[in-house]
């Protein structure tokens, strides 16, 4: 028994050493995790027990998921945690525990799902999760709430509805102590989270940069305030800890810095025909989901023989399921 204790002890000082100092080489997922750290550490003080419930729903349908696995000997290349997180993250600061439940339950079957069918997908499917529960609720999962507790419209939305009147107060905006996504409004936070990828060897620049600069054509074509439009947390969430995250980018050298362009120019121009700060959210799922499916047509033009096996076995199954069994002879 104290063997048994000694080696788990001497795992956990090994991976804090990895974690510390060669990140680069620990598991990808957690080190996606740690950087989720400080956006859930800022949630917490701005939002309290509404980010705590929604951080325990996560953990909670993460864990589960992991167990569902093990008990069924799926194998895994990460952990369903990291996705129940990303989804929670991304929702409204006023909305219900059920969305909570919903959008982290579906996470993490949808990266069971993913694991199994499909693991060379580089996809983050907590934020299709969310995007999915957005569109479906119509909005429903989009209810904001300031940290004081009050009902109200996050940044974006309101400079939607009152245009130059909207109040900009950059300060509030960077720290994120504004009305948002429950775990996401703190562009600094996000920065933290983003250096550690960084230092990591996760961070993309060329990407972060490349969305910038697609961000400022539609800044640039409808004349809006850069600061006011870029200095967002839940903006920079999906940019920078998940689009720039280099597990998740296509492996063309030209590919990366074509999605970031065009993720950061559809996010910004998207957001003015009614989807506020839910464009970039929208937009960064989109584009990874466009890019899952060029990755999956490029592998059926290079494995043709393999892809018609395939559609083979899923006609006959499909065949054998419709087939009435004929009763056996009596003995």
């Amino acid at each position: 028994m104290a063997g048994q204790a000694a080696a788990a002890l001497r795992a956990a000082l090994t991976c804090l050493k990895r974690i510390g100092v060669e990140p680069e080489t620990a598991p990808p997922s957690l080190v996606a995790t740690v950087a989720l750290v400080p956006p859930v550490a800022a949630g917490a003080i701005f939002f309290r027990l509404v980010a705590l419930e929604a951080v325990v729903i996560a953990v909670g349908a993460g864990l589960l998921a992991h167990l569902a696995a093990r008990l069924l000997g799926q194998p895994l290349d990460g952990t369903p945690l990291l996705p129940a997180l990303v989804a929670v993250a991304l929702l409204g600061s006023g909305a219900t525990v059920l969305w909570a439940a919903v959008v982290a339950v579906l996470a993490a079957v949808l990266e069971l799902g993913r694991a199994r069918y499909v693991p060379a997908a580089r996809l983050q499917v907590g934020l299709l999760a969310y995007v999915a529960v957005l569109l479906l609720s119509r909005g429903a999962a989009a209810v904001y709430l300031s940290p004081d507790g009050v009902q109200t419209s996050e940044p974006i939305r309101l400079w939607l509805q009152l245009g130059d009147k909207a109040p900009f107060d950059p300060v509030r905006l960077y720290v994120g102590n504004v009305a948002g996504p429950v775990l996401a409004t703190s562009m600094l936070a996000v920065a933290v989270g983003a250096a550690w990828l960084w230092y990591s060897r996760r961070l993309s620049l060329l990407v972060v940069l490349t969305f910038v600069a697609g961000a400022l054509v539609p800044i640039a074509v409808e004349r809006w305030s850069p600061g006011y439009q870029l200095a967002s947390g839940p903006l920079w969430f999906v940019a920078a800890l998940v689009l720039a995250d280099r597990h998740m980018l296509p492996r063309s050298g030209v590919g990366r810095p074509l999605l970031g362009f065009l993720a950061g120019a559809l996010a910004l121009a998207v957001r003015a025909r009614g989807f506020a700060i839910e464009a970039s959210v929208v937009a960064v799922a989109g584009m990874q989901a466009l890019n899952v499916a060029l990755q999956g047509l490029d592998w059926v033009r290079h494995h043709r023989e393999e892809s018609a096996a395939r559609l083979r076995d899923l006609r006959d199954a499909a065949l054998a399921l419709g087939r009435p069994r004929r009763p056996r002879p009596a003995d």
